[in-house]
C-alpha cells in the first residue's frame, strides 16, 4: 500500500533537490515521496542550477541542499538562495560536518535542519516533516560518525578526557591533577578538536562509547 501523504501538504506541492551525484538525488526523491506522497520535484546539480530552479514555477515549498556542490561558494550560494527566496524552507544534507560549518549553515533563517549525509533515513524523514511545518531542529550527529580512527591524544589529554566521562568540571579536573584552570581550558579545547566534536557532552559520549 503506497504511503499515505500528510495532511498538510497539498498534491501540487513542489520540492526541490539539489546534489550533484545522481545516486543521491534518486535516493532523497524516494525519501521525499514517502513522507509526503506524490509531489512535483525539480532538480540542480550546482549552484548555478540551485537558483535558476529555486526561481522557476510553481515555487518550490522545500529544498534539500547539498553543501558542497560546485559553485557553491563555501555556503555563500547557500545564503543567496536564503535571500532570494526567504519564504523557502531549506534541509541542508551534506558531508562537511564541521563544527563551524554548521554554526554558520544553522545561522541562516530560512535553515530549518542540518542533516549529515551518513545520517539514518529517518532523520531525513524527521527533518522534511519538520522544515514543512516551520520546525527548526537542532544539530544531531550521531556519535558513531565522529570517531576519528587516526585520533592521538597525548598522555595528559587522555587523563583529563577520563575525567571528563565522570562528569568532573573543569575546576574539579584541575584539582585532581594539579594543574590551573586555565590548563585545563586548554587541554579541553585540544581534546575537541581532536575529537571533531563542539562541546564537552559529545567529547564524553564519543569516549564512552569507543571504550
Amino acid at each position: 500500500m503506497p504511503p499515505r501523504p500528510v495532511s498538510y501538504v497539498p498534491p501540487t506541492t513542489t520540492v526541490l533537490i539539489a546534489d550533484d551525484h545522481a545516486l543521491v538525488r534518486d535516493g532523497l526523491r524516494g525519501l521525499v515521496a514517502h513522507v509526503l506522497g506524490e509531489v512535483n520535484f525539480v532538480e540542480a546539480d550546482d549552484g548555478e542550477s540551485l537558483l535558476r530552479a529555486a526561481a522557476g514555477e510553481p515555487p518550490a515549498r522545500l529544498a534539500l541542499v547539498d553543501l558542497n556542490m560546485p559553485g557553491m561558494e563555501r555556503g555563500f550560494r547557500l545564503a543567496e538562495l536564503a535571500r532570494r527566496h526567504p519564504g523557502l524552507p531549506l534541509v541542508v544534507i551534506s558531508a562537511l560536518t564541521s563544527p563551524d560549518v554548521v554554526r554558520r549553515t544553522l545561522e541562516i533563517a530560512s535553515v530549518h535542519a542540518f542533516i549529515p549525509k551518513s545520517a539514518p533515513s529517518g532523520q531525513i524523514c524527521a527533518a522534511i516533516e519538520a522544515a514543512l511545518q516551520g520546525v527548526r531542529l537542532p544539530f544531531a550527529q550521531r556519535v558513531s560518525d565522529l570517531r576519528r580512527p587516526d585520533l592521538v591524544l597525548t598522555p595528559r589529554m587522555e587523563e583529563v578526557r577520563q575525567l571528563l566521562r565522570q562528569g568532573m568540571s573543569n575546576k574539579q579536573i584541575a584539582g585532581a591533577l594539579g594543574l590551573s584552570e586555565g590548563t585545563v581550558k586548554n587541554y579541553m579545547s585540544e581534546i575537541l578538536r581532536a575529537l571533531n566534536v563542539s562541546n564537552r557532552t559529545q567529547a564524553a559520549q564519543l569516549d564512552a562509547d569507543s571504550l
